[in-house]
């Protein structure tokens, strides 16, 4: 109850701040209590984690469109509607799947769950059995086969490696990582979601993975050969619809819609997983609550020169569902759009970097070193392994051409993905910092004839 009064007093505070004028040489300064009380209401308990495609998603987009209302912002969608919605199709499996391996003796049953957790299966398979601890001798010999890599620990590359010589799938040892996010790895659908209106994705080649516990493969390594049989039929596709949030400024050049900006965030999360909220405070209620204040700053000062959106998306945690379906439905034409600045988990200090930000694909446009010419505290990704450029909805539309990347304070904190991310783990007078320190430079963005661009050879 006390963190909905506070949310109430400080959302009226918001109301009552002074205008501004966004082409001032002094920028705006943030407003600290809108976007806490904004953190307060997006990862508090009542939202319970804003899962894809849930109701507390749609209460967090309910609770978005408020905001730009609230801030002047028109809806950016046809009629002037702040929300696109998107249907998803997911599959399921029928029944929990079941792997069996005969080998001489009794059979050798896997549950999915229970000892084992698999990825890409198709819905039946059967093949034999080959045991192998170096993948690189495997050569033709895995042709076909469900391969038992006796690998002692879990190893990506051999995996690969099997795969591409033809495996039809791997067994493996599951690490100390997947073991605590085993739970999770289970509750994954047998595929990808399919988004609906967008054109269907180009086939691609998987291989099943087994991941089974340390005594599952005490077991195997006790098998010579043998024939394995899947079960993993399919149930009924779970329909589900996320939703888009978007609001414009018209800019007031003569041609503001052909250089427009997009400022954006994704605003769901992981829901409840076990009884647990993972809140998702820093992932990615911060980088909403920024697109939300740059929204409110904008909207109180003079019209800038460039058309401004500021896009919040859906199901982004679930493979960028809702930019999926923008990029084939956007309110405007893509080519129009000079650039997409995405804001992710910008709510706590990289120890190793502490007040600077970075930008994914920095070497890959004009973009980052220009605004941090105009003051920008942001430099290249420290974390090039980790392949952040091609894991936030920016990159939907850098496929298309849209000069798209990511700004994020440290994006591999501990709380990353886990219940311990909420709002006792964000660093708020950070975040007001990390807001504060772009507001000039964002403003100089959506101000001037400045034209991002792709560097030689770099778009994706």
């Amino acid at each position: 109850m006390r963190a909905l009064i506070f949310g109430l007093a400080a959302l009226a505070a918001c109301a009552g701040a002074p205008a501004s004028n966004a082409a001032d040489p002094g920028p705006t300064p943030v407003c600290a209590a809108c976007v806490k009380a904004n953190m307060e209401r997006l990862a508090g308990d009542e939202l319970r984690g804003r899962k894809c495609g849930s109701a507390d998603e749609a209460a967090a987009a309910d609770f978005i469109i408020a905001q730009l209302r609230a801030a002047k912002v028109a809806g950016a969608f046809a009629g002037g509607g702040y929300i696109q919605s998107v249907p998803l199709l997911t599959p399921t499996y029928a029944a929990p799947p079941v792997l069996e391996i005969s080998a001489g003796g009794a059979p050798t049953r896997l549950v999915n769950g229970q000892d084992m957790v698999l990825t890409d299966p198709p819905p039946a398979l059967e093949a034999p059995m080959l045991r192998v601890k170096d993948p690189r001798a495997a050569g033709a010999a895995a042709v076909g086969k469900l391969v038992v890599y006796d690998s002692g620990e879990y190893d990506a590359g051999g995996i690969a490696m099997l795969a591409a010589a033809g495996a039809i799938g791997v067994v493996s040892p599951a690490n100390p990582r997947i073991l605590a996010a085993w739970d999770q790895i289970a509750a994954r659908p047998p595929g990808p979601t399919e988004v609906g209106g967008a054109p269907p994705p180009s086939p691609v080649r998987t291989t099943m993975v087994v991941l089974v516990k340390p005594d599952v493969m005490e077991a195997l390594r006790a098998l010579d050969g043998g024939v394995a049989r899947l079960d993993a039929r399919r149930g009924p596709d779970l329909l589900r619809t996320t939703h888009n949030v978007m609001g414009v400024i018209q800019g007031g050049d003569a041609d503001a819609d052909r250089h427009a900006v997009l400022l954006s965030a994704h605003y769901d999360h992981l829901g409840v997983r076990g009884g647990v909220i993972y809140h998702g405070a820093d992932d990615d209620a911060s980088g909403t609550a920024a697109v939300l204040e740059f929204a409110r700053i904008l909207g109180s000062g003079a019209r800038p020169n460039r058309t401004v959106y500021f896009g919040l998306f859906g199901c982004e945690e679930e493979g960028e569902l809702g930019a999926e379906y923008f990029r084939t439905h956007a309110p405007m034409a893509l080519s129009d759009l000079s650039a997409n600045l995405e804001f992710e988990m910008i709510g706590v200090v990289d120890p190793n970097r502490p007040g600077v930000l970075m930008m994914t694909g920095w070497e890959r446009s004009n973009l980052g070193p220009a605004l941090k010419a105009h003051g920008a505290q942001v430099g290249p990704d420290p974390y090039p392994k980790e392949d952040f450029f091609r894991r936030s909805d920016n990159y939907q539309l850098a496929q298309k051409g849209v000069v798209a990347q990511t700004v994020s304070a440290w994006p591999l904190t501990p709380t990353y993905h886990s219940p311990t991310d909420d709002l006792a783990h964000v660093d708020m007078a950070f975040m007001d910092e990390v807001i504060g320190s772009l507001v000039g430079p964002v403003a100089w963005l959506v101000n001037s004839d400045f034209q991002p661009a792709w560097n030689p050879g770099m778009q994706p």
